[in-house]
């Protein structure tokens, strides 16, 4: 690659922190099966070691096999030799092709059983990669759970300008998840920025070499430059290896307000004030770049989830824990403000929704929650559809959102679907959210569902850093108490009721429990993360039950 294509330089555009080089991430987990994710330090042709006894790492790797087919680890030292066997030993080949990483999915588990695992390459002169620093596990599902509890996140931009902030969020986060025992994480989008940031912008760095016509190769390195900087922080290691982490991506995966331009404000994007602009050079290189960010969100996000049809641009995904239902829909790689309807989800995503919705009548899960990276509530009608940001460059955030009066169909059809269900099965269906840069809790309503108890959380952002303290209080006034969601003369709009804000840096908690007498309760704790005047971090805690 020419070296004045690639993005980062240690001297002209510094990581504050370290990028990162090796790590695990928990994924997909089931009472039987789970997902490993692993990026290593260098190519290599790995051994992964899986064992519900601790592995022994004190020495040189050998793996043998036995008479039953079964492997053997020898590990010698200078004074003694000890011999190890593991239950599971499989191969693993990382190579640059997709940087270093790469997913197995252990099966035949036992219900509820810690495992332990370790990474080595047996032809290196210090073969052991992970497992022997720190003990690596994971724990598979018991098969009926009468609790469940689950973090949720969003929006990790820790950077400002070229310092750290808000790191200490993901050590807060990690200990109340640790507190409940917390069985997984859903990370509901924004798990980095590609352009949130102007030192480590790559749609920046685009706009300076475009004249030298970089390739979707360039761009794919430019994306897990990203992903290497802002998973470098081990605060945010230390979660993805203690806790399943389900992720969805949002447009700062791709770009701010990906899918919400017209074309002339997509290439406008990458204008610059001394070039004539070529549209169709600039939408071609927006379209590599989406292309570009597609592949290394499948290669650090989504390998990990549940396995989807990469080949046909399926990201969205189900999965169930215990007595609660999960989906988890996608909001940015089918959206198209261009389209004369199902702009923000797609007919084919929308035909497995509704498949989901249909099986939904027929299984035994008492609680549905679908994640909606983008929140069904937010911002007021008036100042979604009615203030005119465009000078500002706002428009895209407007017609983001589901309140825009050009979703209003898709999102309609989305809430009657759900109503519906809540109200002939007479379960809780619960929206989760990201996006938005303030926590939040609401309760939905409308007259022709009255059984209906529908609600959704908001969390957002974890780490976020450009937000002042103004703008949060703008942010959070912006907010009504209750209200109607915007809709035709026509339609009986959908009511909403305020029940939490939170203008502060929060994670949320959702804890499901089965009761003794029958049902589920269901609990949101809303965490903000609050500054004194010395700058020392408390955490306010908000509880809404959700009934």
């Amino acid at each position: 690659m020419n070296r004045p294509l690639k993005f980062y330089d240690a001297q002209q555009r510094p990581w504050p922190n370290s990028p990162l080089e090796q790590t695990s991430i928990i994924g997909h987990t089931t009472p039987t099966t789970v997902r490993l994710w692993f990026r290593v330090g260098e190519p290599g042709e790995y051994w992964l070691l899986v064992s519900s006894r601790p592995i022994p790492t004190q020495g040189i790797p050998l793996l043998s096999l036995g008479d039953r087919r079964e492997y053997q680890l020898r590990l010698t030292t200078p004074s003694h030799t000890e011999e190890f066997s593991p239950e599971i030993v499989l191969p693993l080949s990382l190579t640059p092709e997709t940087d270093l990483t790469g997913v197995m999915e252990l099966m035949n588990l036992t219900p509820d059983t810690r495992y332990y695992y370790a990474l080595f390459d047996p032809n290196r002169d210090s073969p052991w990669e992970l497992g022997h620093e720190e003990l690596l596990w994971f724990q598979t599902f018991p098969e009926h759970p009468k609790t469940i509890n689950f973090g949720i996140y969003s929006c990790h931009m820790p950077y400002e300008g070229r310092r750290l902030a808000n790191v200490e969020m993901w050590d807060r986060f990690n200990e109340e998840l640790s507190k409940v025992n917390a069985r997984f994480v859903l990370a509901t989008g924004d798990q980095v920025y590609v352009d949130g940031n102007p030192d480590l912008s790559i749609w920046e760095w685009l706009r300076k070499v475009k004249s030298q016509n970089p390739t979707r190769e360039d761009m794919i390195t430019w994306y897990r430059d990203i992903y290497r900087g802002y998973w470098g922080i081990p605060e945010v290691q230390r979660i993805y290896r203690r806790f399943p982490t389900y992720m969805i991506w949002d447009d700062h995966e791709i770009v701010d307000g990906w899918g919400s331009y017209t074309p002339d404000e997509l290439a406008g994007l990458l204008d610059t004030s001394w070039q004539l602009r070529n549209k169709s050079q600039q939408l071609q290189f927006a379209d590599e770049m989406f292309e570009a960010a597609r592949q290394v969100y499948w290669e650090y996000e989504h390998s990990h989830n549940p396995e989807t049809d990469f080949a046909n641009n399926q990201f969205d995904y189900g999965f169930d824990c215990g007595r609660c239902g999960f989906y988890v829909l996608d909001m940015r790689g089918n959206r198209n403000y261009n389209r004369e309807h199902h702009r923000s989800l797609g007919l084919k995503q929308w035909s497995r929704f509704e498949a989901w919705i249909a099986n939904a009548y027929q299984s035994d899960s008492e609680v549905l929650f679908i994640v909606s990276p983008v929140p069904v509530v937010h911002l007021s009608s008036f100042v979604i559809n009615k203030i005119d940001l465009s000078l500002f460059g706002y428009q895209d955030d407007q017609r983001d959102h589901w309140e825009h009066q050009s979703n209003w169909d898709e999102r309609n059809h989305l809430l009657k679907l759900v109503f519906q269900l809540s109200q002939e099965m007479q379960r809780r269906v619960i929206f989760i959210s990201g996006d938005v840069h303030i926590g939040a809790a609401f309760k939905l309503s409308h007259p022709d569902f009255p059984g209906a108890q529908v609600f959704q959380v908001t969390s957002s952002g974890i780490a976020y850093a450009h937000l002042k303290g103004m703008e949060r209080r703008i942010l959070e006034m912006l907010v009504k108490p209750e209200g109607d969601l915007g809709d035709r003369p026509e339609n009986q709009p959908y009511h909403f009721e305020n029940l939490a804000v939170c203008r502060y840096n929060n994670f949320g908690i959702l804890r499901v429990t089965e009761q003794e007498a029958g049902g589920m309760e269901v609990c949101f704790d809303l965490y903000g993360g609050n500054r004194d005047e010395k700058g020392e971090l408390s955490l306010l805690k908000t509880t809404i039950i959700l009934a």
